[in-house]
């Protein structure tokens, strides 16, 4: 076990935490979760690699899946999704290809950039950007956090991608 974490950091400071994280998850298999809210009400989790995200949810070119979740809840009976994957890619060329995606299937999209963080905070939080995704016709919302390159040998991003019905958009946070 102990070498197997050894493992895990040295692929960490190479390839960067993504890969670590891959590679975590792949080892710990697909499990799911229940909560039992303080209203007596319950919210399901499924992580597993292998989930699919929803047909209007495109993936990046060469991307692997870090993770996949999804999470069903009373405030959001529609579930919510998760992806998390690792790229090879500038934080450009993947705003543009969200950008364009997303516009050829009817999402507004707006880049809030990394979202008021000055450079160092951003830094520090390793934030390269934020796009938000709406399609009123069909309630969808979909956010991406393209966080920073890391790795030694070999340059990975991570992205993170949520989905939901905006209608089920959690109260007292601000909508994209």
């Amino acid at each position: 076990m102990r070498r197997f974490f050894l493992g895990l950091l040295l692929v960490a400071l190479l390839f960067g935490t993504p890969y670590a994280a891959l590679i975590l998850n792949r080892a710990m298999g697909p499990w799911n979760a229940t909560a039992v809210e303080r209203d007596g009400s319950t919210t399901a989790m499924q992580f597993d690699p292998d989930l699919p995200p929803a047909d209007f949810v495109p993936i990046f070119p060469g991307a692997r899946v870090v993770q996949s979740s999804r999470v069903v809840a009373k405030d959001a009976p529609s579930g919510v999704g998760f992806l998390e994957l690792a790229v090879h890619a500038s934080a450009a060329e993947v705003r543009d290809f969200y950008r364009s995606r997303l516009e050829a299937t009817g999402f507004t999209v707006d880049d809030y950039g990394t979202m008021g963080l000055n450079p160092a905070a951003a830094a520090y939080l390793g934030v390269d950007g934020t796009l938000a995704g709406k399609r009123p016709a069909t309630d969808d919302v979909v956010v991406i956090q393209i966080r920073d390159e890391e790795g030694i040998l070999l340059r990975t991003r991570l992205l993170q991608l949520q989905w939901r019905k905006l209608s089920e958009w959690p109260a007292g946070q601000p909508k994209p």
